[in-house]
């Protein structure tokens, strides 16, 4: 016996009742659910929905869903960084390796042309501090209204916008040394420090520009109820 779409419905709405907030999870849940109620009804056909339902929905424990989102974002979180780092290594290629060596070149250039290096930390840590929050009211508003149109959640949305933190945290790295009054008097440290400052820069970019576009062509290939706004 297979499940009518009024009973694949029924589902998403008990995985949200459950505290299953993200479509994307309920998703999964609810293929689980789905086919382990039609092993059920293979066994005992003489159960209703509602009593197949409450028995598949035990096997979870006590714990009901908890376990599955735990896992979930576990795994999309591997995922993210995957796409994260795959679009990174290929800035690292022609012809996208032209604009590292542009930003490379000129970080090394202040190093070595500006006396004092905390001004150098200063403009890198607060310029990219801010693009990044301009960034972020920018993402976060498109996911209110995407919400407000489709009444969905996605876990891997969530993942974009936090990632924002990574910008905070560099802004902190720039910071420290501004207050330790750090100078970078050789050479060799001058290029470490400007290669560290250029990766960091790409990667605050990818996170908050290139990724999430790359998600949402994942996410509509995905599910079509992911579109943009």
């Amino acid at each position: 016996m297979k499940l009518t779409a009024a009973q694949i419905q029924q589902l998403y709405t008990f995985t949200r009742q459950h505290y299953v907030e993200y479509f994307d999870v309920q998703t999964e849940l609810v293929d689980h659910l789905a086919n382990d109620i039609e092993q059920i009804w293979t066994e005992k056909p003489m159960l209703s929905f509602d009593e197949a339902k409450m028995i598949s929905f035990k096997k979870f424990g006590v714990f009901g869903f908890m376990e599955v989102v735990g896992e979930s974002a576990k795994a999309l979180n591997k995922k993210y960084w995957k796409l994260v780092f795959g679009i990174f290594n290929n800035y690292f290629k022609l012809p996208q390796l032209l604009s590292v060596i542009l930003i490379f070149a000129a970080i090394f250039t202040s190093f070595l042309f500006v006396p004092d290096h905390r001004w150098i930390y200063m403009i890198l840590g607060f310029g990219i501090a801010a693009l990044l929050l301009v960034r972020l009211i920018q993402l976060q508003k498109i996911k209110r209204r995407r919400f407000k149109e489709t009444n969905k959640k996605w876990l891997l949305e969530e993942y974009i916008l936090n990632a924002g933190n990574i910008g905070a945290f560099g802004y902190f790295i720039f910071y420290i040394p501004v207050n330790l009054k750090m100078q970078l008097d050789a050479v060799s440290l001058i290029v470490i420090a400007s290669l560290f400052f250029t990766c960091y820069i790409m990667l605050t970019y990818i996170i908050a520009f290139v990724l999430p576009l790359k998600v949402e062509e994942i996410l509509i290939k995905q599910y079509p109820e992911y579109k943009l706004v």
